[in-house]
C-alpha cells in the first residue's frame, strides 16, 4: 500500500525547473536561492524571466524556493526584490534570445525603503497617453521589472520608497 501512495504522489507532481536567483528579503542581505517555475519548453532565456515575473505576480502569497538544499515556501510580501542573471546556464543558446521591442526606456534609480538603491532601465510599451514613469509604476502587478547590464530585477512595489529618472548613462546596483 505504501508503494501505491508514493507512485500516486509522483504522478501528481508538476514538473518544475529550478532557476538560480538572488533574493533580498526585508531587513536581510541578498542570498542565492533557487526559485521553482513550471518546466515547459521555452525557446529562449527571456521566457524564463517572463515566467519568474508571472509567478511573482500571481495571486498566491507564497512561492517555492530551495535554499541550502532545503525546499521552503517564501512569502512574497517579505521580498524586496529578486534578481535573475540575464545570461544563464538554463538557456541552451544565447543567440536564440527573443528580443521584445518596447516603445520607451526609462533610466531610473530605485530607492528601497530599507535604503538600498538599484539603477537600471524600466522598459515600457504603455499606451501613448501614459508615457511617464509614474504610469509604468502604477500598472497592475505587485512587482516591477528593472533591467541592468547583468541582471533582471523584479522589485516589490510595496518596498519602493522613491524612483528618480536618470540621464541615459549610469546602470548597475549600489
Amino acid at each position: 500500500m505504501y508503494d501505491d501512495r508514493v507512485e500516486r504522489s509522483a504522478e501528481l507532481r508538476v514538473p518544475t525547473l529550478a532557476v538560480p536567483v538572488r533574493v533580498a528579503l526585508i531587513g536581510q542581505r541578498a542570498t542565492e536561492v533557487e526559485l521553482f517555475i513550471h518546466d515547459i519548453p521555452r525557446a529562449a532565456h527571456s521566457q524564463v524571466l517572463d515566467d519568474v515575473a508571472a509567478l511573482l505576480d500571481e495571486h498566491e502569497s507564497f512561492v517555492p524556493i530551495r535554499n541550502a538544499g532545503d525546499v521552503r515556501l517564501l512569502g512574497k510580501l517579505a521580498v524586496q526584490w529578486i534578481a535573475v542573471h540575464r545570461k544563464s546556464e538554463l538557456a541552451d543558446d544565447d543567440s536564440s534570445e527573443v528580443l521584445e521591442l518596447y516603445d520607451r526606456q526609462h533610466h531610473v534609480e530605485v530607492e528601497m525603503i530599507a535604503g538600498q538603491k538599484l539603477s537600471g532601465t524600466l522598459l515600457d510599451s504603455a499606451p501613448a497617453d501614459r508615457p511617464r514613469v509614474v504610469d509604468h509604476l502604477n500598472q497592475t502587478g505587485q512587482f516591477v521589472r528593472l533591467w541592468t547590464a547583468d541582471e533582471h530585477y523584479l522589485i516589490n512595489k510595496a518596498q519602493i520608497l522613491q524612483v528618480t529618472e536618470l540621464p541615459e548613462q549610469g546602470q548597475g546596483a549600489e
